[in-house]
């Protein structure tokens, strides 16, 4: 009976790395159909967007495809309206977008 050096599990993810492919056990971070080396760099863009929020306070405008679950987020903005006083009901609000060319702050 010997020892097992690497997992079935391990074996996968090593040869997804030289497929550079992001491996299925991080899948669960976000969806993506990037390659590794692409989705490596989203990620760190992400992480430094929420970090940049986190440590100065919320942007001037939000980076929407940063989030993993963007309508939650938008749910949350029209529940922290519908709260003030005054304000309408939740189930009365809505978003209305008007599409703007500028230029983005870098994350």
């Amino acid at each position: 009976m010997g020892l097992d050096l690497i997992s079935p599990e391990l074996e996968k993810m090593m040869g997804q790395f030289q497929e550079n492919k992001v491996p299925d056990a991080w899948s669960f971070a976000y969806f993506s159909t990037k390659p590794l080396s692409n989705w490596k760099e989203d990620l760190k863009k992400r992480y430094d967007f929420f970090l940049r929020w986190v440590k100065e306070g919320a942007p001037p405008c939000f980076w929407v495809s940063a989030f993993t679950f963007p309508t939650g987020f938008t749910t949350s903005l029209l529940q922290r309206f519908s709260r003030k006083k005054d304000s309408p009901p939740i189930d009365k609000l809505e978003f209305d977008f008007i599409p703007q060319t500028r230029k983005l702050p870098e994350f």
